[in-house]
């Protein structure tokens, strides 16, 4: 498989085990974003910036589905 297709896997993969536990992760961490890594939370923080320093020290920053939880409702406007 190429690698490509590799990153693609694992993000899918990641991102599926995000929305399926997306409730008990946003009582966990609510108004927090977190770093899953291989289908598992590997960090959190409110601060976005911060959280992402520590994770590039980590991990590959490639195979990282970083996302923001809420027990709020958020609506974007465009």
């Amino acid at each position: 498989m190429s690698e490509i297709m590799v990153l693609f896997d694992e993000q899918d993969k990641n991102w599926s085990w995000f929305m399926e536990h997306y409730e008990e992760l946003a009582e966990r961490f609510d108004g927090e974003f977190v770093a899953i890594y291989q289908q598992r939370v590997v960090d959190h923080d409110k601060n976005l910036r911060s959280l992402m320093k520590r994770i590039r020290k980590k991990y590959p920053l490639s195979r990282v589905l970083v996302e923001f939880v809420s027990k709020e409702k958020l609506a974007l406007i465009l």
